[in-house]
Formats: structure tokens, C-alpha cells, sequence
């Protein structure tokens, strides 16, 4: 393979996905100013877009989009009635993220593909390369959104009516990288999604590949308490509805009751209070409301279950205790999802030509691979995270990780191909 050609597409693309436009090359050359601002439909989105269909088109892929915003490229097969293996991943990313979670994914698909046009690789099934829209949830306040249409969870009608921060609908957001078509996801028979691993086992036991045998699931819970904006001076504190003070219950019970649970039962339960906007948040002032953001994430839906519950009662409590008024509501929720034996082992076994290490292990992030496991046979290919780091700007993983990574979906995407 090309390292070269995709180091260069990587660093383009997380070029065009900064405010400043600055390029990263090497691991030393990150800072808190060159995080990722590529929210779905910004203008840092608009461009890395349009330079990756570009790269596409050059690749003599079918580019297509559909009516929510997913991309499509099909690299054409010579059974036309074989069903295709699909490959990919998104392009957005949290606010203030890392170059390569999500656009690895989608780079080393092209890469894949490139390498095979160069070798005369004939593909009997055809190969997709999928570009997911708003996996993060960074715009829209919901992740997974353009696998949940694919595989049914929710309707094209349902998503274009979602709005971002700013009121605006995502039809109308991204209404340059949408059109009429519907993609069948019957017509895939396999799908395989390659993703910097966003944890340390890896890096930390110096193994270049994880084959993913099962992917966390995940729940967002929303929660906004209401209390009185008043005067900070000059109110007594024995008469205050202070939500802000209610709103700390919250962090601290999250963050007791998981560890409770893990001294029970142990597991890998996890439970973060990410978002915490306060109202109108100024010093002199004491708050009249505050939003709270809870994402919860286990490989057992029991437990993420039991948390969330126990996290709604206790902010159903705060009004009673505190005398404010609160709003809770569950965003979305994601069971843990399998992945296939079948995909599992096609990726070992391309690991095992290639004469590269592997591990099997499980996501403890969620993906859009876990929809699209609802109704296609599917695995994840994870490469090392520098020192675990992920959804920051000193987010990394190293180049020849990366070049191992690429190198195992390829041989995959062939062997699958052929099948």
C-alpha cells in the first residue's frame, strides 16, 4: 500500500477539519488549539466533504448520496447479483476531537480500493464504502443517526426533521449532500468498519490489531432542572431554588452509584455527566437553570438499565428536596451488539497472511457499526490509541499502526469479495 498517499489524506482531511485550517503531521506537533470541529453541516464539514468525494470520483467509485446525508461509493463487482461488502465510517467529530476517529475509517476504504484498482483486483461482490452522517452527536444531540435510518430504527421522514443547536432542521443542513435515494441495506452482505481503538489495551501491550468481538451499548439521558434566577446578594440562602446545587446531586450520584455497582458485580460500567450548562452563568447571579448531559455505556444492557433509572429517581427526587422543577428524558438507547463469527474470523485470518498480531477484544465506545449489525454480518478493526487518548485533540495513533490497519482491511475486503 501507499502509506504515503494516505498519511497525505489524513492530514489534509484533518486539515480542512480545524477552525484554523492548521496541519498536523507528527505526534509532537499537538496542542489544545488543533482539535476537530467538523459538526455536521459547518463549514468544516462542507469541505472535507467535498474533498473526499472528489478522492472518491478519482478512485472511479459510484458516489451517491441519500436523503438523510449518508454518502455511498461503490466500487462495481463482477456478480452483479452477489450482495456487496460494505466498509466505512463518519466524517464529523466531537467538538475540540481528534484527527482520526471516524475518517480513518472512511480514508483506509479508499485506500483499500485504490490498492485493488492498482493490483487489477477483480471484487465479485460489489464493495461500498459508507459514509455515515452525524455519528457523534456533536450537532444534532443524537449519535448513530444515519446507520439508525439504514437499518430501520428510525424513518428518512423522522431524521430530516432534526434540528441542530441552532433550530435548524438537518434537511435543510445538509441539503447539498442529500438527494432522493434510499440505500437498501439488504442488498450487504458483510460490513467491517476500521477505528483507532479510543482506549489503551492495544497501545499499552504493543498489539497493532483488535479484532472487535462485541461493541458496548449506550444510553443518553437529558436532564434540565428549573429553579429561580435571583439576586446573589441579596438572597437568604434558606430561601433559594438553586438548581445548580441540585444539578451537583446528580454528578456526584452518578458517579457513586456506578462505582457501587462495580464493587458488586463488577463489569465495565461506565457513567459521565459530559454536559453541564448553567443559566445564565454569571458570578453574581444565582442560577435559574441548569442542563445536564448523562452518558451511560456497559456490555451489559441490564446494567446500563439499572443506572439510568436509578439516575432518573434521583432527579425526580431534586424537586422535593431542593423545591425546583425538573425534565428528564432518555435521547436514545443502544443495546450491546454481537458482531459476526464469520466476519471475525475472515479478519483473523487475513491478520494470519499478512503475519500481523492481533487480539479479539471488545468496544467500549459505540459505533455505527453496532446498527448496522442489526441486519448484516459485521466486525470492527481497531488499531492502537497513543496512551488510550481519544475525543481530544491529543488523540494520535501511530503511522504504521495505521499502515497495519489498512493493510488487514484490505486482504478482509478481498477475501470477502470473493465469497
Amino acid at each position: 500500500m501507499s502509506i504515503n498517499r494516505l498519511k497525505e489524506d489524513l492530514i489534509e482531511l484533518g486539515r480542512l477539519g480545524r477552525k484554523n485550517q492548521v496541519e498536523t503531521r507528527n505526534y509532537e506537533d499537538l496542542d489544545m488549539d488543533k482539535g476537530l470541529w467538523r459538526l455536521e453541516g459547518n463549514e468544516q464539514s462542507k469541505v472535507s466533504k467535498d474533498f473526499i468525494i472528489s478522492k472518491m470520483k478519482e478512485a472511479g467509485l459510484e458516489v451517491r448520496f441519500d436523503r438523510v446525508g449518508n454518502i455511498f461509493g461503490r466500487k462495481v463487482g463482477t456478480d452483479p447479483n452477489k450482495r456487496a461488502v460494505m466498509s466505512g465510517s463518519h466524517l464529523d467529530s466531537v467538538k475540540n476531537g481528534g484527527q482520526f476517529d471516524g475518517p480513518l475509517g472512511v480514508i483506509s476504504v479508499l485506500e483499500a480500493i485504490r490498492i485493488m484498482n492498482e493490483e487489477g483486483f477483480q471484487n465479485e461482490r460489489p464493495i461500498e464504502l459508507s459514509i455515515f452522517v452525524g455519528e457523534e452527536g456533536s450537532a444534532f444531540y443524537q449519535g448513530l443517526i444515519g446507520s439508525e435510518v439504514l437499518v430501520g430504527d428510525k424513518t428518512y421522514d423522522e431524521v430530516e426533521k432534526i434540528k441542530n443547536d441552532e433550530g435548524k432542521p438537518l434537511k435543510e443542513v445538509l441539503k447539498d449532500y442529500r438527494s432522493d435515494y434510499e440505500f437498501d441495506i439488504n442488498s450487504v452482505e458483510y460490513f467491517i468498519e476500521l477505528h483507532p481503538e479510543q482506549g489503551p489495551v492495544l497501545y499499552n501491550e504493543n498489539t497493532p490489531i483488535g479484532i472487535v468481538e462485541e461493541i458496548t451499548g449506550i444510553t443518553w439521558v437529558k436532564a434540565v432542572i428549573y429553579g429561580q434566577e435571583n439576586h446573589s446578594g441579596t438572597t437568604p440562602m434558606n430561601s433559594r431554588k438553586d438548581p445548580l446545587v441540585a444539578a451537583s446531586d446528580v454528578v456526584s450520584f452518578t458517579d457513586e452509584r456506578v462505582k457501587e455497582l462495580l464493587s458488586k458485580k463488577g463489569g465495565q460500567t461506565v457513567a459521565t455527566v459530559g454536559k453541564f450548562e448553567v443559566y445564565p452563568s454569571a458570578t453574581n447571579i444565582i442560577p435559574g437553570e441548569v442542563e445536564l448531559g448523562i452518558d451511560i455505556r456497559d456490555k451489559v444492557d441490564e446494567n446500563i438499565k439499572l443506572i439510568r433509572n436509578d439516575i432518573i429517581k434521583t432527579i425526580d427526587g431534586l424537586e422535593s428536596k431542593y423545591q425546583v422543577k425538573t425534565q428528564v428524558e432518555t435521547l436514545f438507547h443502544k443495546p450491546p451488539s454481537p458482531c459476526s463469527k464469520e466476519v471475525v474470523e475472515a479478519i483473523y485470518k487475513a491478520s494470519e497472511t499478512l503475519n500481523i498480531q492481533t487480539r479479539r477484544m471488545s468496544s467500549g465506545a459505540a459505533h455505527d457499526a453496532q446498527n448496522i449489525a442489526k441486519k448484516v454480518k459485521t466486525a470492527m478493526i481497531f488499531v492502537p490509541s497513543v496512551d488510550g487518548i481519544s475525543h481530544s485533540p491529543f488523540e494520535w495513533s501511530r503511522w504504521e499502526d495505521l499502515e497495519k490497519g489498512v493493510n488487514v482491511l484490505t486482504q478482509t475486503l478481498k477475501n470477502l469479495s470473493q465469497y
